[in-house]
């Protein structure tokens, strides 16, 4: 039996849930630390929820309040900040608004809350229609319990507004769990904005990956060709007490800065030495370190064979392409070049990466990659 969004078992905080407002909360400080000098902000919380857990912890919506409210006050920035806060379920609502009223009031002038009750799809088109304006910069959380509700023509959307961000959870194991189940299917097309999925990922270039994966990596597809977003990526979360795949996060963004600063706090935020939370299960069993960089250092040979390229311009090239960060491209380079693979040029004044540090991959080497999707 499906549990209403507002029964109390919904509401007990996971050390999952945990790591996703970790997560959030560092992007959202980064991101209105950097946006927040020149525009005023919008934030988006489109599945808001109740404020508060059973026990008292905060919600996404009192985080972000909280942070923009800290930021303002060493910084003086932003100048504005909108908040729209979106809750279907009735009793999440009148709860999510006793719990914010204590942040309007004179002294937080410059801060204006929005709620709404009522379901994503529909309401945000409201939003949009009466808001035009106030929708660039936006950041959009969008942390539904399933995956009804969140039409792929709404991120289309979304994300056709300049210098907008959209955070999902994509919520893989209701979908693998319903995707031969016939009341679910419009709610799977609205999801991919594609017919038949079952039947797509058996066709090529799916039918060789499990199940899990080729989801993924047709969801994120369409996210790049429907809804024309530049990078996507996605950090998996298990369950706190199986091995399971709970749901994916996935940041879209138009911004490779923005890409790179979400690698880094997902890598960061996640299991030790691996790209995701595995949960405290799996976790324990998984004492290879993941990142070794002799992985990395043959995937680099090959992709820039006979280039000549800005460490910088590496990195870029990668974003998408394995679940490395900075600080393993910069040991990769550094040992190529100690094994005379490669030259550089425009070192630091010690001998440091830097981003305008200069490349020449001379040699062609075989192709090892990750299994990325």
């Amino acid at each position: 039996m499906t549990l209403k969004d507002d029964s109390e078992e919904k509401w007990i905080y996971t050390e999952h849930a945990k790591v996703k407002h970790e997560i959030l909360s560092k992007y959202i400080t980064s991101w209105s630390k950097i946006l927040g000098k020149f525009y005023n902000l919008n934030i988006f919380d489109c599945f808001a929820g109740r404020g508060k857990y059973a026990n008292g912890e905060e919600g996404s919506p009192l985080k972000i309040i909280k942070i923009l409210i800290n930021l303002r006050k060493k910084t003086g920035k932003p100048r504005k900040a909108k908040f729209f806060f979106i809750e279907a379920n009735k009793k999440n609502f009148k709860m999510l608004e006793s719990e914010v009223k204590g942040y309007v009031r004179e002294d937080l002038d410059w801060l204006d809350i929005n709620i709404f009750q009522g379901e994503f799809s529909d309401t945000i088109s409201t939003i949009l229609e009466n808001h035009s304006s106030d929708i660039s910069p936006g950041f959009f959380f969008i942390d539904p319990f399933g995956f009804g509700g969140i039409p792929l023509k709404k991120i289309e959307k979304l994300l056709s507004y300049e210098r907008t961000e959209v955070f999902i959870t994509f919520m893989i194991r209701d979908v693998i769990r319903f995707l031969e189940s016939p009341t679910h299917q419009k709610s799977i097309k609205d999801l991919f904005g594609y017919e038949n999925i079952l039947k797509r990922i058996n066709e090529k270039p799916y039918d060789n990956l499990i199940k899990e994966k080729a989801l993924l990596k047709l969801y994120r597809n369409q996210l790049h060709t429907q809804a024309k977003v530049k990078y996507t990526l996605p950090f998996k979360v298990n369950s706190d007490n199986k091995i399971q795949t709970t749901y994916y996060l996935i940041h879209c963004t138009n911004h490779p800065k923005g890409c790179a600063l979400m690698k880094d706090i997902m890598y960061n935020s996640g299991t030790p030495g691996r790209y995701g939370y595995l949960g405290p299960v799996e976790g324990q069993l998984s004492l290879d370190f993941y990142f070794e960089v002799d992985k990395l250092k043959p995937y680099l040979l090959n992709k820039f064979k006979n280039r000549k390229l800005t460490f910088a311009e590496v990195k870029h090239e990668s974003l998408m392409d394995t679940y490395y960060i900075t600080k393993h491209f910069r040991k990769a380079i550094k040992e190529l070049f100690n094994e005379k693979k490669i030259n550089l040029e425009k070192q630091g004044s010690r001998g440091g990466i830097k981003d305008k540090t200069i490349i020449d991959f001379k040699k062609k080497y075989l192709d090892i990659t990750q299994d990325w999707n």
